[in-house]
């Protein structure tokens, strides 16, 4: 089952087992700032709908690609903006996209259909709906990008996760999971094919417009049963105490006005992923009433952290390390081994061999990491005496990364 962390309990979170792609060696992906700058195409037209005030808008979207890059299959990030489905611009998440381009990704900032309305049940799924459409356009002009453009942003169509922040989170959360026409809500149902059914009419259709992952800033879902088993990965993040997105499941308020709706944030979303078994991690900010303040200053470190290990284990094929279970004794004894750890169960000092220089590190159930040091190549000792009794992960970051569970008793 996977793990919920809060604040107070998480320092690092690990990488999973790497995939063999030549740019996931460990440092991509993983490392703030890998690239010193970023190259912006602005104002790249991806489809067309209906406005809300009527007539016909058409949905931009900026690239952003980090600069002198050689990599021609890159991942992508679609991180949409916040505020309320009511207000926001593509341009209010231009920071968050140079992070993540200075990561080694290209990230995409969408357009979505914005504009004012008396919050009600219908009128505000209505916004969602359309958020979720021009998100879902958004990757299929992405994979239309590379099947009839020759690939101009040399992206890997198989590897988008769509993201977002409050209502950008609300828009890629119902892309991802609210994908048959049996789910939409009963009230909705006469305007459904008027709508463009589940995939919306926003442009490129033909393509799949199913990501790899989802990532959400404070975001929530309408109904956690349209999260199934086999569906998507995801990581969220969210104040517990969060007034504008709720945390758990109540009532919706937009721009302070009661909607009749009720939804399941990020709390809830995650333990319907628990009990389907599907890959996420959740990152709580306990007692907190700010409503993403872990943006308002800057993307606070452990949150950025936090995300960034999350979409570097999806792109490169690996299960993330807070969905992996701890196991106990007998478990551990009969996994294989690849650093020849000894003794496990231990009370004190750990000996295993690293195959080339790098880093090893000891991480709780918490995520916390505990230990960390420099080790050369060959025959290593660790000592632990001082760790509480328990079941840790040593992980050794080098040329490859490789986890292994041990008890500390």
């Amino acid at each position: 089952m996977n793990r919920i962390f809060t604040l107070v309990s998480l320092a690092v979170l690990s990488a999973a087992t790497l995939m063999a792609q030549n740019e996931c060696d460990g440092v991509r992906y993983r490392t703030q700032n890998l690239f010193p700058d970023v190259t912006v195409t602005s104002a790249v037209t991806y489809g067309s709908n209906a406005a809300l005030g009527g007539g016909n808008a058409t949905l931009r979207l900026d690239v952003y690609e980090p600069t002198g890059d050689t990599e021609t299959t890159r991942p992508v990030v679609v991180v949409a903006f916040g505020g309320s489905f009511i207000s926001g611009s593509r341009g209010d998440v231009a920071s968050i996209c140079r992070i993540f381009a200075k990561l080694g990704y290209v990230a995409i900032a969408p357009d979505y259909r914005v504009g004012f309305f008396l919050p009600n049940q219908i009128t505000t799924t209505l916004a969602v709906f359309r958020g979720a459409h021009d998100m879902k356009a958004v990757v299929r002009f992405l994979r239309k990008s590379v099947a009839e453009s020759g690939n101009p942003y040399g992206i890997d169509p198989d590897r988008i996760i769509v993201g977002g922040v409050s209502a950008g989170a609300i828009a890629a959360i119902h892309a991802a999971y609210l994908d048959k026409l049996e789910e939409m809500p009963a009230y909705m149902v006469n305007d459904t094919a008027g709508l463009g059914g589940v995939e919306g009419n926003s442009g490129s259709l033909g393509y799949s417009s199913r990501p790899l992952a989802v990532m959400s800033f404070s975001g929530t879902i309408g109904d956690t049963s349209w999260i199934e088993q086999s569906d998507l990965p995801i990581v969220s993040i969210h104040e517990d105490g969060d007034e504008t997105v709720p945390y758990g499941t109540q009532e919706i308020n937009a721009i302070g006005i009661a909607t009749g709706l009720i939804a399941s944030g990020s709390r809830d979303i995650h333990v319907r992923a628990d009990n389907l078994g599907i890959d996420n991690c959740l990152l709580t900010y306990p007692n907190v009433v700010n409503h993403v303040g872990y943006l308002a200053s800057g993307f606070d470190p452990v949150a950025l952290e936090f995300v960034t290990r999350f979409c570097a284990d999806m792109v490169c094929g690996g299960e993330s390390i807070c969905a992996s279970n701890f196991v106990g004794v007998e478990e551990v004894a009969a996994q294989r081994d690849p650093l020849n750890l000894y003794p496990n169960p231990t009370t004190g000092n750990l000996q295993f061999t690293a195959s080339a220089q790098g880093t090893v590190e000891v991480i709780d159930m918490t995520g916390r990491m505990l230990i960390s040091r420099q080790v050369t190549a060959g025959r290593q000792q660790l000592d632990v005496q001082g760790l509480p009794c328990g079941a840790y992960v040593l992980r050794l970051i080098g040329q490859d990364v490789t986890t292994v569970r041990f008890v500390k008793e």
